[in-house]
């Protein structure tokens, strides 16, 4: 099976949605889906405390959407063949909380495990 893989690095909304919905385009056409939060994106995540856009037009915007970036990813993670994953070093790095980050992300892993798991498919970095 093809994967797309995405890395998730900004903490911003707009990013945030951007990669949500590049990974149920990727589902939708059949790929499974890996979603790698690092940085500032990995602490949003857990803490399910996303920064505004930087461009209010924007952020107004995706306040107008019928679903937020977080009830789509809900989504496709339901149908299955989505992972999300923590990088395990930024875990140490942010000092997160292991069970609440776990709680969040499918699994905690490193970078090589990633990339092993992405089996040479696309990578899009956000």
């Amino acid at each position: 099976m093809n994967v797309f893989s995405i890395v998730l690095y900004s903490e911003t909304r707009d990013r945030f949605y951007e990669a949500v919905t590049f990974a149920a385009a990727a589902r939708a056409r059949g790929s499974a889906v890996l979603i790698f939060l690092r940085g500032p994106a990995l602490r949003a995540f857990v803490e399910n405390q996303w920064a505004a856009a930087p461009d209010t037009a924007i952020e107004k915007g995706l306040n107008l959407l019928p679903a937020g970036p977080e009830d789509m990813l809900a989504e496709i993670r339901a149908m299955g063949k989505v992972q999300v994953y923590a990088c395990s070093a930024w875990v140490r790095i942010l000092k997160l909380d292991s069970p609440k980050t776990a709680s969040r992300v499918d699994a905690v892993i490193g970078l090589n495990m990633f990339l092993t798991q992405s089996d040479g498919g696309s990578v899009l970095f956000v």
